[in-house]
């Protein structure tokens, strides 16, 4: 799959499955947002193409907040990987 100038979201992409998902894309030059709670954020690595932004995915309202900031991100949204789970 070709996502180099694309945007991706990665839900929980802040530690786990989502992190290394959101590494890979970003690899291969998508411009990645990572939803996932505030709280994992904080301890998220930095990581080039990679853009945290605090979304519960359980809200709607922060849900669409999120897509809006990465449809707005001046290139196409592409891919949705959903990763988020509660343990």
């Amino acid at each position: 799959m070709q996502v180099n100038d694309t945007a991706a979201i990665v839900t929980g992409g802040a530690s786990g499955l989502g992190l290394a998902t959101a590494e890979a894309l970003a690899q291969k030059g998508a411009k990645v947002f990572a939803f996932d709670l505030p709280s994992s954020i904080e301890n998220a690595p930095a990581i080039d193409g990679v853009t945290y932004v605090a979304v519960d995915v359980t809200d709607p309202a922060q849900v669409q907040a999120g897509v809006d900031e990465a449809a707005g991100s001046g290139v196409p949204l592409r891919t949705v990987v959903n990763c988020a789970g509660i343990g």
